[in-house]
């Protein structure tokens, strides 16, 4: 057991070791990883750090265990403190279920904690949604990826899984007649009553609430072959012929029938390879970076980012202070003092809606905008606390269509339409700047102010700081040059520090006022 440490910055464990390990805190299972996949060398072994949605929430004491997921060779067994704090480590949801950090790298209640009733009831919702994309949708629909893999297994959902996963077969094979297809498909499953968030433009998800008070997704994945390779969304790509996925079979998940595709083992062969039948808890899909830049300019280009901040406010959200930030305070400032301070604030990029409560209980018609559901859920929450009305919708900056659809919109507003973005622009790629011009000028034809602030190069070396890691620090010559290309001008300026603290942070901020033709 000495050989193995843990503490803050993770796990060293020794480097011979090429197999799935469960942590444990208190009992339960809350991360599996493979040290000779997800560890680099060091002096002791191989040192593996802790995933980003567990390390956010490791303060406190727990009783640790690393154990092989298949194997009762305990490795390490000891109480070890966290943050320097000695108060107890739990972590769990906000109704106190254990939590653990699911394949794609959050932290989620899995499977293997959910009553039996809550199972049944998810199984049998899957299958619904399965029989309303073919009757409905007119779709080839299947059993895939998890499910799939744990109904061949033992004809059970698999323990560590979070969602369940179905799939479609398209009939097309050009990726605008399958984005066309996919949209289709989200609409008439809304129309059927359905919950439904848009992953990406070839796959959505379907939120299913269950008895337990909690919610989960179906996750719905387009497949396709386009050439003579077999795609499915994510990024997977190969060899597979359609025959050996339709006409469909049946198999049993949970007692439940469920069409799958003809050749099961070849297809789970083609989606974890030829090891699929070892149970392997830690499995991440290593995609070969071509496939995902295919993939992402084919079907994901306009939802960047969006992981990152789903993530970030469903596992921090509640840290995120709900007072106005000062640049809100700021920009209505200036409005008042342009005698400008009426009509529609349009916050690009609203988060928990901190800035939208404040321009609606300031008087403005406010409409918010973000792409997180989770962002969007803390907002609407803050703004019945708050007592006042928003109107929040989903919407991708990098997205030429929502531009188009939410620019016209807001071009046909009655007065003056402000554009508010806080922390977009080093956010967003440089090469999707031209969409949110594009937005500024199509809403404010009738008038109205852009007011932006950003992070700059000055700021690229600071110490770490709260919220997703940020890729993109604008340089404010480069922003300006950008809006004039693009028809805007600059009517003020103001960049340094002290603009926007936050605890230990005080970054180089930069804030621009842009009025457009």
């Amino acid at each position: 057991m000495s050989e193995v440490r843990i503490g803050d910055d993770g796990l060293v464990v020794p480097a011979d070791i090429d197999e799935a390990l469960n942590v444990e805190f208190g009992g339960e299972r809350v991360w599996s990883f493979n040290p000779a996949r997800d560890g680099v060398p060091h002096a002791a072994g191989r040192h593996v750090p802790w995933p980003r949605a567990l390390a956010d929430r490791l303060v406190g004491a727990a009783d640790v265990r690393l154990v092989p997921h298949n194997g009762d060779t305990v490795l390490f067994a000891d109480r070890v403190s966290f943050g320097g704090s000695s108060e107890p480590l739990e972590l769990l949801d906000v109704d106190g279920h254990p939590l653990a950090v699911d394949k794609a790298g959050r932290l989620k209640r899995t499977f293997l904690r959910i009553d039996e009733e809550s199972r049944r009831h998810l199984v049998e919702a899957t299958r619904r949604v399965l029989d309303d994309l073919r009757d409905v949708c007119g779709l080839d629909a299947y059993l895939a990826y998890g499910c799939l893999l744990g109904a061949r297994r033992d004809g059970r959902m698999i323990g560590h899984d979070s969602d369940t996963d179905v799939a479609y077969l398209s009939k097309f094979t050009h990726p605008f007649d399958i984005v066309r297809e996919c949209r289709a498909a989200e609409l008439a499953m809304r129309e059927r009553g359905w919950t439904v968030v848009r992953m990406s433009s070839a796959n959505f998800k379907v939120w299913v609430s269950l008895p337990n008070g909690a919610r989960a997704g179906v996750d719905v994945f387009g497949s396709f072959h386009i050439g003579d390779h077999f795609h499915i969304t994510g990024s997977l790509r190969g060899k597979l012929p359609r025959a050996a996925i339709v006409p469909f079979g049946t198999i049993e998940l949970e007692g439940v029938p469920m069409p799958a595709p003809r050749d099961v083992d070849a297809f789970l062969a083609f989606t974890y390879g030829p090891t699929w039948q070892v149970p392997d808890p830690a499995f991440h899909f290593d995609h070969p970076p071509e496939n995902m830049q295919m993939m992402s300019d084919w079907w994901r280009s306009t939802r960047r980012g969006h992981k990152q901040w789903q993530t970030f406010y469903a596992n921090n959200g509640e840290q995120v202070p709900t007072k106005p930030s000062d640049f809100a305070r700021w920009t209505h400032e200036q409005l008042v003092e342009a005698d400008a301070a009426s009509g529609t604030v349009v916050d690009v990029g609203t988060g928990n809606g901190r800035d939208a409560v404040f321009f609606a209980r300031k008087g403005y018609d406010v409409k918010a905008l973000d792409l997180a559901p989770k962002a969007r859920a803390l907002a609407r929450q803050l703004a019945r606390r708050k007592g006042v009305s928003l109107d929040l919708a989903e919407f991708s900056a990098a997205s030429p269509r929502d531009v188009l659809i939410r620019g016209a919109q807001y071009a046909r507003l009655p007065g003056p339409v402000h554009l508010y973005a806080r922390g977009l622009l080093d956010t967003l790629p440089p090469d999707t700047w031209t969409y949110f011009w594009r937005l500024c000028r199509l809403s404010q034809r009738r008038g109205g102010l852009t007011f932006l602030e950003f992070r700059t190069p000055r700021s690229r070396r600071d110490p770490k700081h709260f919220g997703p890691r940020r890729r993109f620090y604008p340089a404010p010559h480069r922003v300006r040059a950008e809006i004039e290309r693009h028809g805007g001008t600059v009517v003020e300026t103001v960049t340094g520090r002290d603009l926007a603290p936050l605890g230990d942070e005080n970054p180089v901020i930069c804030r621009m006022i842009v009025r457009w033709p």
